[in-house]
């Protein structure tokens, strides 16, 4: 068979069982690969989706500019679909993306305008409103956030795929949280077939580095996303998911993105749940739930991230002034030693170099987190002018005045929580 085109390759990716990272053998596991979508992940079902829907209202024409914010996979599912339809397309992205992404939508030919990283996703679609307002003669913005074709594109594919390729067997359906059209669609569909299966939409917590995926309390909420549709929101940490793509690779044989290991993170919280449940009732055969989790691209787009870097470029990283770019600290074999100059002996409270010291601290800690010996040295010059001006003022000599303030700094350390890790060496001992 010769398809006529790419579009028609979009759609029935397949379903493959998870053994080796599933330790509950109550529950199966079952991923959904989209990266094996043409455009490699789940976007192109809803760029396509959004294309057709703006064509067949008579909103796209071929004289108009395609515009959206995207945080990497709707881009690269626009930029596919308008390669083939020949239409023009301005994309709106946090610059902190992976640059493999942006190196792709600009193989496609779309156009790439960066926004603010420390903005992330909400500073690049406040970007696309204004250029949608200001000129909109030119552009047609696709508004995946705001999008019923976004919902419509999953309702229609994915979720019956699910349900055909199990044979309505399954029992959950897991799926990550982003613009939510994923799981919007599978709720919607899924529960028009089986109004017992559950849908479980999978959120990263705050401050969170998972790209693609959304945290709705810290960002604006998609005005498609209704939080009351899943039966149930599952949070995970950033290096739980991270963990788990790693292992997805050296275990299962899957090369997943960020976002499906925290769609598996959550996945295996709930089949632990699950497994539990099924264990009171002593008389149920193994295998009886069966969780379908869906991965959501590979890990290709992030090679440029520390995802899947070595070992000792993994971690704890800082900005090296004379490289010019952000690098890994790398212990030797007895460990990380970090130094900062201390607070001055006059100002021993000083409020900016507590903040070096608990910064160093925290960084400490995460280094044992990860079974690497670290310790924090604080240096205090306790010869100096100002060590003598703070003797003078108390009318002490120099060893009893440097003395007293080091007892000082000790007992803040101890109220500020300050590990034992680290330690306060005047520099005149």
């Amino acid at each position: 068979m010769i398809h006529s085109n790419v579009l028609t390759l979009i759609g029935q990716t397949p379903l493959v069982a998870l053994n080796r990272v599933n330790p509950f053998a109550r529950v199966r596991l079952a991923a959904k690969l989209e990266e094996l979508n043409p455009g490699g992940s789940i976007k192109d079902r809803v760029a396509l989706a959004m294309i057709e829907q703006a064509e067949a209202s008579g909103a796209l024409t071929p004289d108009k500019t395609i515009l959206e914010a995207t945080s990497g996979n709707t881009g690269i599912g626009l930029a596919m679909v308008c390669a083939v339809k020949g239409y023009q397309l301005t994309l709106l992205m946090p610059e902190s993306a992976s640059e493999e992404r942006k190196r792709i939508m600009l193989a496609y030919g779309a156009r790439i305008r960066l926004t603010p990283g420390h903005l992330g996703t909400d500073g690049a679609i406040e970007e696309a409103y204004r250029l949608a307002r200001e000129e909109p003669d030119r552009y047609v913005l696709m508004d995946q956030f705001n999008n019923p074709a976004s919902i419509a594109a999953h309702y229609r594919t994915t979720a019956q795929e699910i349900w055909d390729q199990t044979e309505g067997r399954a029992t959950h359906v897991v799926a990550s949280l982003g613009t939510s059209g994923t799981v919007m669609g599978l709720v919607k569909r899924l529960k028009e077939l089986n109004p017992e299966i559950r849908v479980v939409a999978v959120e990263p917590y705050a401050g969170h580095r998972i790209q693609g995926l959304k945290n709705m309390q810290e960002s604006y909420p998609p005005g498609i996303y209704d939080r009351r549709a899943p039966d149930m929101i599952l949070n995970v940490e950033d290096e739980v998911a991270f963990a788990l793509c790693r292992r997805l690779a050296k275990e299962e044989g899957i090369f997943a993105g960020m976002s499906s290991g925290a769609a598996l993170a959550g996945a295996l919280q709930l089949a632990e749940k699950l497994d539990q449940e099924l264990d009171q009732e002593p008389d149920q055969e193994p295998g009886q739930g069966l969780v379908v989790v869906i991965f959501p691209d590979s890990g290709i787009r992030y090679l440029s991230t520390t995802l899947y870097a070595p070992p000792q470029e993994q971690g704890l990283r800082v900005r090296d002034l004379k490289q010019r770019k952000s690098v890994g600290l790398r212990p030797e074999k007895g460990g990380l030693r970090l130094f900062t100059p201390g607070p001055g002996l006059d100002q021993w409270d000083e409020a900016g170099a507590w903040r070096r010291i608990v910064l160093l601290d925290v960084a400490a800690r995460f280094q044992h987190q990860k079974g690497v010996k670290a310790e924090v040295l604080v240096g205090l010059a306790d010869l100096d002018d100002r060590a003598v001006a703070a003797a003078r003022a108390a009318g002490k000599s120099l060893d009893d005045s440097g003395q007293d303030v080091l007892a000082r700094i000790q007992n803040l350390a101890k109220l500020l929580g300050v590990g034992e890790q680290v330690r306060f060496v005047p520099a005149g001992r």
